[in-house]
């Protein structure tokens, strides 16, 4: 007979990939830029010569598409060119482009995918003080290649450099076991500093809350407490923007109408 955690068990959570959450969509805020077409020029050149901070604008726009005043298209997106010029930036010393042809070679967007050099290029970023960020998608592609031992040393590094949302997946890691003991009770530590930490988006602030209603539904690492765990929830989906909390909201409410 299926006992009462059985019937409770979070569904929406892969234990393969525990990292990975169903996502609200959303539209990405391209054509972020305005300029004119002469302007358009004018950088263009700069870049040509070799400047890296205009070769990186030209990347960006590239990536990210460009409209005038008027909302006339001057520069259209392009992930190939936003990569070459990135390239280009990254080549001639800028450390910025460091980091967004690590992260565009890691995802193979509008190159190649090429493991190996992303890490290259966010290594390089990591020396050169884009410390948080950097050690953060150094263990995420280590991650997604399936080094999880070498993806918690990153998260690791990311937390000491003072990121609060790095704790999250680190618990995450403690919690099912990747690339590190189980241990749940360090786990919850980590969801529960970080639903307070300050470096953090609320975004992440929601996925801690998240977890750490998991932990509380689940009885790991924390007294089994199914009112914590709900309010956990209710509190990730305040804005009714957390499928993953939501799901599991429904889920309680029906164990509840049908106990």
């Amino acid at each position: 007979m299926a006992s009462d955690s059985d019937h409770m068990r979070p569904v929406v959570i892969d234990p393969e990939f525990p990292w990975k959450l169903p996502q609200a969509s959303y539209s990405p805020n391209w054509w972020s830029y305005k300029n004119s077409i002469s302007e358009w020029k004018d950088l263009l050149v700069r870049a040509k010569r070799g400047d890296p901070a205009a070769e990186w604008e030209v990347a960006d726009r590239f990536s990210d598409g460009c409209r005038d005043e008027h909302g006339k298209v001057v520069v259209r997106r392009s992930p190939s060119k936003a990569a070459e010029w990135f390239r280009r930036s990254a080549e001639h010393g800028n450390t910025d482009a460091y980091l967004n042809l690590g992260n565009i070679l890691g995802d193979g967007d509008g190159v190649e995918k090429n493991v190996p050099e992303a890490l290259l290029w966010l290594r390089r970023a990591f020396r050169a003080g884009n410390t948080g960020t950097a050690a953060n998608n150094i263990a995420i592609t280590y991650r997604e290649n399936g080094n999880f031992k070498l993806a918690v040393r990153w998260f690791r590094r990311c937390v000491a450099s003072g990121d609060d949302g790095a704790l999250i997946d680190l618990g995450i890691h403690y919690y099912w076991g990747k690339g590190v003991r189980k241990n749940s009770k360090s786990a919850v530590r980590c969801f529960r500093k970080a639903t307070k930490g300050k470096n953090i988006s609320e975004a992440e602030r929601d996925n801690a809350f998240f977890y750490l209603g998991v932990a509380y539904l689940e009885g790991k690492g924390v007294k089994r407490s199914i009112p914590t765990a709900w309010k956990s929830f209710v509190r990730a989906n305040a804005d009714d923007d957390h499928p993953a909390a939501l799901n599991m909201l429904q889920q309680l409410g029906q164990h509840k109408n049908t106990a």
